[in-house]
């Protein structure tokens, strides 16, 4: 409310100030409902987003159970049929193929969503990098040169371990490999670890088609493609190299990229030594065994797809393991599961296997079964 001065005629001067006034006060209350309206809005996204990360942390979880119920039976019958019906075989592979393709996601997924939500749990500990890496390089050996490139791996040692979370380095190493052979048609793939002043210098580099210099500052945005451009697959869900990138931000390092169009790509990974870069209570200073792992098999599999050959299958190309074969000892394995389907398909997996199988529904059950007194073997 204002009034105007009884003294002063209210003439074009002053109906102007008046209006003036009125104006400004008008344009503030604007401001303020507008600036109200937006910081309201701003509040609903982060709560969707919230939701949505939820939302993602649960559909993949739930997706897991089905899943690993789908493809284990779906593997024994494979190995049962191989010999017996080629064609049930051969329809088996297709499923099994996919199922790890359909596993690779959800487990992406997932891990974006524990990113998002700060849950992400890593273990840090001290690790050969070199070593590591090149191990790690070699399991693509055999598709790199299948698809008629040269696989050049160059791993130097490094003066000190570096202190990684083994199974997140190796899903950042399996993509940038991934990425290269997706998108090179010929020449070669490289992989080298060097060390540098204070850290080291891991780089995937390929001799690919390259990628427009407009394009390479979203090469690590999520969902992000690059259209009109060469690859093996137009398959994909734009979201591995942004995973990447958050794993090794994880890790206190970068990523960066350098690309010219037709020459090729390379991905450098900067991981500092020591400790000093990492949150205290994730760090262990135990040194850690690398042991065969499961994680490149969809990788590999995914990128057996892109080759001429349907009929090579992952088994040929992983390193031969010793799985299957039952311990000296029979050990007992306590197997916790809120879903009777899970816990029987494992007992009877570990069965064969020839372990001694205790199973339980849920982990208050699990902690009384492993309490004081009970004996493991």
């Amino acid at each position: 409310m204002a009034g105007l001065n009884r003294y002063r005629p209210l003439d074009d001067g002053y109906r102007g100030f008046v209006e003036l006034v009125a104006g400004h006060i008008a344009a503030g209350i604007a401001g303020a409902r507008d600036f109200r309206a937006q910081q309201r809005r701003a509040e609903e996204l982060a709560e969707l987003d919230r939701a949505k990360t939820a939302f993602f942390s649960n559909i993949s979880h739930e997706f897991r159970t089905p899943l690993t119920l789908i493809m284990g039976p779906v593997q024994d019958l494979h190995d049962r049929l191989a010999g017996v019906d080629p064609q049930a075989g051969q329809e088996l592979e297709v499923i099994h193929r996919n199922g790890l393709r359909l596993g690779k996601l959800v487990n992406t997924l997932l891990d974006f969503s524990r990113l998002e939500a700060g849950r992400m749990q890593a273990r840090f500990q001290p690790v050969d990098l070199a070593g590591v890496t090149a191990e790690l390089a070699s399991v693509f050996r055999s598709a790199v040169e299948k698809a008629g490139l040269r696989f050049e791996i160059d791993c130097s040692p490094l003066p000190e371990p570096v202190h990684v979370d083994l199974g997140l380095w190796e899903k950042v190493v399996l993509n940038l490999l991934s990425n290269a052979l997706k998108f090179t048609v010929d020449g070669s793939v490289g992989v080298s670890v060097r060390a540098g002043a204070d850290r080291a210098v891991v780089t995937v580099s390929d001799t690919g088609v390259g990628v427009p210099q407009q394009e390479i500052p979203r090469l690590f945005e999520r969902f992000h493609r690059i259209e009109n451009t060469w690859s093996r697959s137009k398959e994909g869900s734009g979201i591995g190299l942004a995973l990447v990138q958050e794993l090794v931000g994880l890790h206190g390092g970068t990523i960066h990229a350098e690309s010219a169009e037709g020459v090729g790509t390379s991905f450098t990974v900067e991981l500092p030594f020591g400790t000093g870069h990492l949150p205290a209570e994730a760090v262990s200073h135990e040194a850690v065994i690398p042991a065969a792992s499961d994680i490149a098999a969809p990788y590999v599999q995914e990128a057996l797809r892109w080759l001429p050959d349907p009929d090579l299958t992952v088994e040929a190309l992983l390193p031969s393991t010793a799985a299957g074969a039952a311990p000296e000892v029979p050990a007992t394995v306590l197997v916790a599961d809120d879903n009777a389907d899970m816990r029987e398909y494992l007992t009877r997996l570990l069965h064969r296997a020839g372990y001694e199988v205790r199973a339980v529904d849920d982990g208050l059950a699990a902690l009384e079964a492993a309490g004081p007194g009970r004996t493991w073997s």
